[in-house]
């Protein structure tokens, strides 16, 4: 069994998609930087995000990555002005839902802001002593410690993942038409082919960006898409992943991921009230 040959086939019909990287670094931030962490650009004249259910009920959210995409590469359907915020409660799921369906889309303790228009003057804007502070008096958690810099690099072309939930299907189907004995899932492979599978998995997962837009996600357990009310939110837009370096601590748990994914026309009209957001751990 040629098993490249299905998995280029998988490649063929779920096509690779453009992506811009990150790489996530040290240094001084400014107001209008794209970063995670640190003081959001904010006016004044605007409501602050607050949670809205369980222990950040009417507390604060923490910014966790800012995008100023005038000063990113463009790639098809993403603005090309503006910036856009995902700001998350510090509670013990990071301001995620544990609940399936359409829950995993309701901005209760999670918020995706775009600002389309960016006001320059910052005199407008809250300055770091004006961001609002938590009061209450549970512990907080946050996916990272500190803050850092997220620098772009030149767009490319990611291909799936296993990780995809429309991947096991697509390999199935093709490799039944060239197998002597059909499978039901990816994980019926047994002996070399096991091995033979597990070694193209290595080449697909060598170079996962720490961050990125666009492209494919990367789950640590499995796709929540596979709930069908979720399974339009098919636009990968932001993804992080843990960082632990010497200067860098950004952990999602037990080194997990953080997603948020969104349906193409709800991106393409700037609508982003409807974002699947994800964090899952080993």
């Amino acid at each position: 069994m040629d098993l490249e040959k299905v998995f280029a086939k998988v490649n063929d019909t779920l096509t690779p998609q453009p992506a811009v990287r990150f790489s996530i670094e040290r240094g001084e931030l400014g107001i209008f930087d794209s970063k995670i962490g640190g003081v959001p650009y904010f006016p004044k004249d605007m409501e602050y995000p607050y949670g809205k259910s369980n222990s950040f009920q009417g507390q604060p959210l923490s910014l966790l990555a800012q995008l100023n995409f005038e000063r990113l590469p463009h790639i098809p359907d993403f603005p090309t002005k503006g910036i856009l915020q995902f700001f998350i409660a510090a509670d013990d799921l990071y301001g995620m839902t544990p609940k399936y369906g359409d829950p995993r889309t309701r901005q209760e303790n999670f918020r995706v802001i775009y600002h389309e228009n960016i006001i320059t003057d910052e005199s407008k804007l809250l300055s770091a002593d004006e961001i609002p502070k938590y009061t209450g008096s549970e512990e907080c958690y946050l996916p990272f410690r500190g803050a850092y810099k997220l620098i772009a690099h030149e767009p490319e072309m990611m291909p799936v993942t296993t990780a995809d939930f429309r991947f096991n299907e697509e390999f199935v189907k093709y490799y039944n038409e060239l197998a002597d004995e059909p499978i039901d899932d990816f994980w019926d492979l047994e002996g070399e082919l096991c091995d033979k599978f597990d070694k193209l998995c290595e080449l697909m997962y060598r170079d996962i960006p720490d961050a990125v837009i666009g492209g494919y996600p990367v789950f640590t357990q499995w796709d929540p898409r596979i709930d069908d009310y979720l399974a339009e939110c098919d636009v990968l837009l932001f993804e992080l992943e843990s960082v632990y370096k010497t200067d860098i601590d950004i952990r999602w748990g037990d080194m997990g991921t953080g997603s948020f994914l969104i349906p193409r026309d709800n991106l393409k009209a700037r609508d982003f009230s409807k974002v699947l957001y994800n964090y899952d751990c080993h």
